[in-house]
């Protein structure tokens, strides 16, 4: 009887733990981004004109939405069944203040920058004043997410996948939304199909998600390739190669839906050391793109553009370690300095309780 009660429980504990194989996808969805960043925030030379190297970086940049994609398509997915909670808020915005201030004693200590009054309120108050965008936006799907759960609820199968379908096409292509900033619409969705999956448990073979995987990518490598070849001819071609390269496209939608289910029927239990690693994703993103330090991190610590060939593989993916390195490691002092002050504060009233100090009354 003892040895079943015992199976029973591993088996709860494993069912309720920390999903490692949707941990790991954050982890790869960072650093997607940090490879976007990479591209991004350098000169690597014209971008209008193809060539191999342009077409590389492209899809380099073009993993970056891929990336936000992911990452929140993968809060949408556990929030579904979680009611809201304005901690969550809080928390967001403290893991912000905190970068935030770290980020610009960075910036004073190696390039000299000074912040302004304008900084410093941003730094306060980095949500309402858009420290970072992805942080603000962020927030904003999480104050929505009870109504986007209440849709995800209320909307029957058929419906969600024709709404989400239609809407990816229109602000993925895009037709409604020409502008790529529009950053809260291309969240939402993201958020939604992440809640979709986990509603109706969706699932495809893996040699079906493989074969679909390899599709886009040709399709998406292809489009990017007729993009640059052409954009030096139009106006408005560039413009789509612009946003086609860096906004929420049809292709990072069907990348991350297809990318996603291949993680989430890879599963291969909780692993502490990933759980760990992936708990500071959000904190490498605050690292490595605040405005105060990331011009200056780029190009006077980096500098990336100098490198060509095999020497700009082997930067790059340097880079990308080295930076996730360091803002992991960042995040994980906050984490240990916020539990830390958790238990002083609990220290404190717990000694500081009328019964505590009468025992200890009692006891002189």
């Amino acid at each position: 009887m003892r040895r079943v009660e015992k199976g029973i429980g591993a088996m709860s504990k494993v069912k309720s733990g920390r999903q490692s194989n949707l941990e790991l996808l954050r982890i790869l969805a960072m650093c997607m981004i940090i490879c976007c960043h990479f591209v991004t925030y350098n000169n690597f030379g014209p971008t209008n004109m193809f060539s191999d190297k342009t077409l590389a970086l492209s899809m380099l940049r073009l993993g970056g939405k891929l990336g936000v994609v992911l990452f929140v398509m993968i809060t949408g997915y556990f929030m579904l069944n979680k009611t809201f909670k304005w901690q969550r808020i809080i928390d967001l915005s403290r893991q912000t203040v905190y970068f935030s201030v770290l980020v610009a004693v960075l910036a004073y200590a190696f390039a000299g920058t000074k912040p302004d009054l304008l900084d410093v309120f941003r730094m306060m108050f980095p949500l309402i004043m858009e420290n970072y965008w992805f942080p603000t936006d962020f927030a904003v799907i999480l104050i929505l997410s009870p109504v986007l759960n209440k849709l995800v609820y209320t909307v029957d199968k058929k419906t969600m996948a024709l709404g989400l379908a239609g809407l990816i096409f229109l602000i993925g292509l895009p037709i409604i939304v020409p502008s790529m900033k529009n950053a809260v619409i291309g969240l939402i969705l993201a958020y939604v199909l992440g809640a979709y999956v986990q509603k109706y448990d969706l699932k495809v073979s893996n040699v079906k998600l493989v074969l679909l995987l390899i599709l886009v990518g040709v399709l998406t490598t292809a489009v990017t390739g007729l993009l640059l070849t052409s954009a030096h001819s139009s106006t408005f071609i560039s413009g789509f190669r612009l946003f086609f390269v860096t906004g929420f496209n049809v292709s990072a939608y069907a990348s991350a839906l297809i990318i996603f289910l291949l993680f989430r029927q890879w599963n291969f239990g909780n692993i502490k050391i990933i759980n760990t690693v992936a708990s500071t994703t959000f904190g490498v993103y605050l690292f490595h793109d605040s405005r105060a330090f990331r011009m200056y991190m780029w190009h006077d610590i980096i500098n990336p553009a100098q490198w060509h060939g095999v020497r700009l593989i082997i930067g790059l993916f340097l880079t990308v370690i080295g930076i996730f390195i360091v803002g992991m490691m960042l995040d994980l002092i906050r984490q240990y300095i916020g539990m830390a002050l958790k238990k002083v504060v609990e220290y404190a009233k717990t000694n500081n309780k009328p019964e505590s100090i009468i025992e200890k009354r009692s006891v002189i």
